[in-house]
């Protein structure tokens, strides 16, 4: 299986230790699962896209420090990729930014969350089970890391999962494409790094309840899990 990383940002030098680039960290995540896929890579945010929506067999998109609502153009192309593997019916999960932007592309709202940082471990209560989500959960346990969110679906969206900061945690289309706004490939120490790092700009009381939040362990295998199959399916 062939899958395209849609890369919409890059890790910068300092953090590279602890678990690697962008790809390494869905080699890792997906390798969990023992899918046996190979990963092309995309430098979306350099200006760099799939010629055609069927190059892989399906498609993954990576957070980024953007917002899908700036008037880059990079920002724009990659909508207009979006909306056309949405046409096309073709496989596409979108992590973090690429939540979003499916979001945005397909009709539904991304804006700056007026609760502030989403950061940490939180937990995605399940409101609708889909048959991929094998083995199932009520509750999954997830890393955030994000300021702007999806404040409304798009059209024939089903929303799978929420938390009391982000309403629209995850959400599917169809049966080929599904969303999420947290960060499945992320590890807790990368992620304490990024919190870390921003702690001039994230609000003392979030910041410190982000910060303890990673004691407790997130899902790990099930999420993974949950993307095998949905790939599969």
């Amino acid at each position: 299986m062939k899958i395209g990383l849609l890369k919409c940002d890059f890790v910068t030098p300092e953090f590279r230790g602890i678990d690697g680039g962008i790809p390494d960290m869905f080699t890792h995540l997906l390798g969990q699962t023992d899918l046996d896929a190979e990963l092309r890579i995309y430098r979306v945010w350099e200006g760099e896209l799939p010629k055609a929506t069927d190059e892989c067999d399906a498609w993954l998109t990576s957070g980024a420090r953007a917002s899908v609502f700036e008037e880059e153009e990079w920002i724009q192309n990659f909508q207009q990729f979006i909306t056309a593997l949405h046409a096309d019916k073709r496989k596409t999960v979108g992590i973090c930014f690429g939540h979003q932007m499916i979001a945005q592309a397909l009709g539904g709202e991304v804006r700056r969350s007026e609760r502030g940082w989403g950061i940490g471990v939180q937990e995605i209560a399940i409101t609708a089970e889909e048959p991929w989500m094998k083995p199932p959960l009520s509750g999954v346990r997830m890393l955030f890391t994000h300021q702007d969110q999806v404040e409304q679906l798009p059209p024939g969206a089903r929303l799978l999962g929420s938390t009391g900061h982000c309403p629209h945690a995850m959400f599917a289309l169809g049966d080929h494409i599904l969303a999420m706004q947290p960060h499945p490939e992320y590890s807790r120490r990368y992620l304490r790094a990024l919190i870390e790092s921003r702690e001039a700009i994230i609000e003392p009381l979030t910041f410190q309840s982000g910060l303890t939040s990673l004691e407790q362990p997130p899902h790990r295998e099930e999420p993974a899990a949950w993307l095998r199959h949905f790939l599969l399916a």
